[in-house]
């Protein structure tokens, strides 16, 4: 098998053929622990692998026929990488959805007409505000964390927090809830 071009052996795992397929698994193992040691979860190696099995099942390999045998492995390192952020993102993306629809519990903030006042003004914000201020003062994310969930930068991040920030402090005084 290792005389074998990779187009080969991508033509012959197409055929199920065992070796072949064995081979090319092999000869993505180190990217691919790479990435899933990336993803941090179980069986994301296996994610990988599987995701590696099926793009080979659907190739059409007429279309990569003429592609040297390095542009056909950067084809498939950017297709594993791209794989890799798309399940990055679902994760972190389900990660953010789970904090913020959760409601606020009652350590996080002392009293009952405190905790109904806090909602009220969070429901006020949009909802990318909202969810920066709930992961930054509620969950204690930092604010590259909350970027990274959100797809934004640290700055962007930044920006939203203040803005946020100032919209409350506003509607406070407003509704003098607030001495200054």
């Amino acid at each position: 098998m290792d005389k074998e071009s990779l187009l080969d052996l991508l033509i012959l795992a197409q055929k199920d053929n065992e070796e072949a397929i064995c081979y090319l698994v092999k000869k993505f193992q180190l990217l691919i622990k790479k990435f899933a040691r990336q993803l941090n979860y179980d069986c994301a190696e296996t994610d990988l692998i599987i995701y590696l099995l099926e793009f080979t099942k659907k190739l059409d390999t007429k279309k990569i026929q003429n592609y040297s045998e390095g542009e056909l492995v950067n084809y498939i390192v950017r297709l594993l990488r791209n794989k890799k952020i798309d399940i990055y993102r679902k994760n972190n993306l389900a990660l953010e959805e789970v904090h913020t629809e959760k409601e606020i519990s009652t350590e996080a903030v002392p009293g009952f007409e405190e905790q109904i006042c806090l909602k009220e003004l969070l429901d006020m914000l949009s909802d990318k505000h909202k969810k920066v201020i709930i992961a930054k003062y509620i969950y204690g994310y930092s604010d590259a964390e909350i970027g990274t969930s959100l797809g934004i930068s640290r700055q962007a991040v930044n920006k939203l927090k203040n803005k946020a920030l100032e919209q409350l402090r506003t509607q406070m005084k407003a509704e003098k809830l607030m001495d200054y």
